[in-house]
């Protein structure tokens, strides 16, 4: 049976829109009713939460939160909810909302393996959504672009990227996937990638350092990285280009066919590059992440071009078990090992 007519009876067997609907409403509540005291960073959005029903909206314009460092858009989305809700645990609500509907559109829309998709999407982005949360609203606003990425509708990949960039500026880094996307000629593409990787090596080892340490100093440590906590070494990188190697091998004249699989495999190198760029920076995880967090579609839309169903199977398993290792061995990280759900 051809490629696309076994993906069309996938995506309409009634018991798999179930398992999918079932399983992401099962990630949502232990994401929504997460105890914000009990994990990273968390903590000061509820403070947040607390200060916007004191302050006026021109405060939160001009200057923020006093205990959350938080670009406008985003200030504005707590204050907002704040004027509606009396505690913090609606903004944890809404927001763990936001981004469960944004995997379960873009699975539903992209993924040939819902299954897969869902248990990718826990071992590989739950753990970092629930304390990243203004970077993982930033990721599911730019999975509600992709349809105007693949469309060529410019005016609204414009006006999600805005919004994007309001609640978590470092979501530029993903806003050239548009127009190298729309780079039909290889070469081209392969140019401007290399140019990409020149840029951003350049810029981790000479000019960032340097903004960091007269400009933004409260970040520096991202760049010192003293305790080697977190950081990018040669394990990411080698396995993101072993990911990307495999995905040509397996797709072939598929790698760059128009639509989700050419805007996958674009994704897909520029995280290579940026992770290769990034070695030894304690920034480049967060800057990353707009593109390592996509492998809940990068896999099962990859495998999908294996002939052999058991072939396929079996691949996926071996990606799960090599991730789901590492998912468990971080169990005791610092940010997350402490996590409860909130006594109601």
């Amino acid at each position: 049976m051809p490629v696309k007519e076994r993906t069309e009876k996938f995506l309409s067997d009634d018991r798999l829109n179930l398992y999918l609907i079932f399983s992401l409403c099962v990630i949502f509540i232990f994401h929504a009713f997460k105890n914000p005291f009990t994990l990273e960073d968390i903590p000061y959005y509820a403070w947040a939460f607390d200060e916007a029903q004191q302050i006026s909206w021109s405060r939160v314009v001009s200057i923020g939160y006093d205990n959350l460092k938080t670009e406008t858009g985003f200030a504005l989305i707590v204050k907002l909810i704040s004027s509606i809700f009396h505690t913090s645990q609606v903004l944890f609500i809404l927001t763990s909302a936001f981004i469960i509907s944004a995997v379960f559109f873009a699975v539903k829309k992209y993924s040939p393996i819902f299954w897969l998709s869902v248990i990718v999407f826990m071992i590989d982005s739950f753990p970092q959504s629930l304390f990243m949360l203004r970077a993982f609203i930033a990721v599911g606003i730019y999975l509600f672009a992709f349809p105007a990425i693949i469309n060529r509708k410019l005016f609204v990949y414009l006006l999600l990227a805005l919004l994007a960039f309001s609640v978590h500026m470092s979501s530029i880094l993903f806003f050239p996937v548009y127009f190298l996307y729309g780079l039909k000629n290889w070469r081209y593409l392969l140019f401007m990638m290399i140019a990409i990787a020149v840029v951003l090596i350049t810029g981790f080892r000479i000019f960032l350092p340097l903004v960091v340490e007269y400009v933004i100093p409260d970040y520096a440590y991202y760049i010192i990285n003293e305790n080697q906590y977190e950081g990018a070494s040669w394990k990411m990188p080698a396995l993101l280009s072993a990911i990307l190697l495999f995905r040509a091998l397996v797709m072939r004249e598929h790698f760059f066919e128009t639509g989700i699989n050419r805007l996958l495999s674009v994704v897909m190198m520029i995280a290579v590059i940026i992770y290769t760029a990034g070695i030894g920076f304690g920034l480049t995880s967060r800057m990353a992440l707009f593109y390592t967090n996509m492998t809940f579609l990068i896999l099962p839309n990859t495998i999908q071009y294996i002939k052999s169903s058991s072939l396929q199977f079996a691949c996926a398993v071996i990606y799960i078990l090599f991730n789901g290792y590492f998912y468990f061995k971080s169990a005791s990280d610092m940010l997350w090992a402490n996590y409860q759900l909130v006594q109601i």
